[in-house]
């Protein structure tokens, strides 16, 4: 992930200050142990990590590898905390609301121990406009239950993610819009 340092003043104009990387853990340093790579990632230099699904180990062993290394958490993905090769979220299924709010809880328990930046919002696979009400309303709620958090939704290529809800930038631009939320 990459985190882009807020515009600042300069005497010439605004400027964008140079961007900072985050180590995603998930995909890097894999042949350690994932309570390993945290160390890996601060002597490889970096500042920041992502977990993309924390839940399979102890949040508070997370905490403390981050504290000891003195990492920031960047990002991880919500729902499902119960990832275990199923759907890549379901925010976006059409009569999925309540399962979505059950899991979002869970998600802000685990958040509540690692602080993460951001949490990542993965809309799921589907289609039509049962599903972007779906997306729109389950955004909504997330934004109001957790209004300190800062939300994110990503765009995920057709080819990568068959299926997947979220595929085009504008939609997600009208998305952002329509929901409306700071924290979004």
């Amino acid at each position: 992930m990459v985190r882009w340092p807020v515009l600042s003043d300069h005497p010439i104009g605004r400027v964008v200050l140079m961007p900072r990387f985050a180590a995603n853990l998930t995909w890097l340093f894999t042949e350690l142990q994932l309570m390993d790579r945290f160390a890996a990632a601060r002597d490889a230099g970096f500042d920041g990590v992502e977990v993309q699904f924390p839940y399979d180990a102890p949040a508070q062993d997370m905490r403390d590898q981050l504290v000891l290394n003195r990492l920031d958490f960047v990002s991880m993905n919500a729902p499902p905390p119960n990832y275990a090769g199923g759907v890549r979220g379901f925010a976006a299924l059409p009569g999925g609301q309540d399962r979505f709010r059950r899991d979002f809880d869970r998600v802000l328990r685990y958040a509540g121990v690692l602080k993460p930046r951001h949490i990542h919002i993965m809309a799921g696979e589907a289609e039509g406009p049962e599903a972007r009400a779906a997306f729109v309303e389950n955004l909504a709620w997330a934004a109001a239950r957790a209004p300190k958090q800062s939300l994110t939704i990503e765009p995920i290529n057709p080819i990568d993610m068959p299926g997947y809800f979220l595929s085009d930038f504008n939609l997600a631009a009208e998305v952002l819009e329509e929901v409306g939320a700071p924290n979004l």
